[in-house]
């Protein structure tokens, strides 16, 4: 049943990001001249949000020893790693610029400040802040050594590999940089980072509660994500936006769905240390990952890529 219901959102994805394609001549108005710099983050935030618990009504499925107590080096409330990642992104962001990588940057830093800004104002939504500031760093690590590979010039994961093939050349939309990057990360690394952590709360509880609540960050972040990405690199983004709540529901459940994805292939990381098996779960993730980049790989227009820099490049003078 998992797989039809991502298959549904991610035909309403491929959609999406097929009307984004559209005509280049639409957006070429608009290619050298961007709207007025904002504070995107308030300007969103007036935005209704609908969060469609649908996930959480599933409940673990593999119980696990009881994880670590990260507090000690995370903070109780989770604040010092988050702050941390999202320093970090900050530089990954600058030092790409108006490369079309730069996208994915931003998307990820702007998730991490929602992240920190509900932490700052009540940790107590989460039943594990502490735990929740721990897997945002093992989930930042993963994009830090894939990124550094990939400058490097070394292999990288295959979902990441398409991701990354479409920032560097093509005529892709920034809606293609931004889901096929959020597709790798979620549906290829993620599931590492909720293993690496654990399954449990150092009470024995699961984790999966939070797990779930954080789809609600994810909603309340994403029409701000949308929006900044449109103000700074493709003006399409900003029509996508303007689109309103049932585009965001679609966006927004997908990557629900895939989360669901990623506790289940995390459940499978942790159930069992045998090598065939572990070789196994590794690789169908790395497959399911690769197959949904290829499948959202749709949509190229002709001089996109040209109208995109010179866009990035008048937003960044302003």
């Amino acid at each position: 049943m998992n797989r039809y219901v991502s298959s549904f959102f991610l035909i309403s994805i491929i959609s999406v990001l097929s009307a984004c394609g559209g005509d280049s001549r639409a957006a070429s108005d608009t290619a050298v001249s961007t709207p007025a710099a904002t504070d995107s983050a308030s300007a969103a935030r007036a935005e209704p949000s609908i969060n469609i618990p649908l996930t959480d009504l599933l409940p673990p499925l593999v119980a696990t020893d009881p994880a670590s107590d990260y507090a000690e080096r995370c903070g109780a409330d989770g604040l010092i790693c988050v702050r941390w990642v999202e320093s970090k992104l900050a530089e990954w962001e600058k030092f790409f610029g108006c490369d079309h990588r730069a996208v994915f940057p931003t998307v990820y830093r702007l998730l991490t400040k929602q992240t920190r800004l509900q932490l700052e104002e009540d940790p107590s939504v989460f039943d594990d802040p502490a735990g929740l500031g721990f897997e945002a760093l093992q989930f930042y690590a993963l994009y830090d050594e894939m990124i550094t590979d990939h400058l490097a010039g070394k292999p990288i994961a295959p979902a990441w590999q398409t991701a990354m093939d479409a920032a560097n050349s093509g005529n892709w939309s920034g809606g293609h940089d931004m889901l096929l990057a959020i597709n790798a990360h979620v549906q290829r690394d993620m599931p590492f980072a909720v293993a690496n952590t654990g399954l449990t709360l150092p009470n024995g509880k699961s984790r999966k509660r939070d797990h779930d609540r954080f789809n609600t960050v994810l909603n309340t972040a994403y029409p701000i994500i949308v929006r900044e990405v449109g103000r700074r690199y493709d003006p399409l983004m900003t029509i996508v936006a303007n689109l309103g709540l049932p585009v965001n529901l679609v966006s927004q459940q997908l990557v629900a769905v895939w989360r669901e994805g990623v506790w289940r292939n995390a459940e499978r990381l942790s159930v069992s240390q045998e090598p065939t098996w572990q070789s196994l779960t590794h690789e169908s993730i790395e497959l399911q990952a690769n197959l949904t980049a290829i499948a959202m790989k749709v949509g190229e227009t002709p001089q996109r890529r040209s109208l995109r820099d010179a866009y990035c490049e008048a937003a960044l003078v302003e």
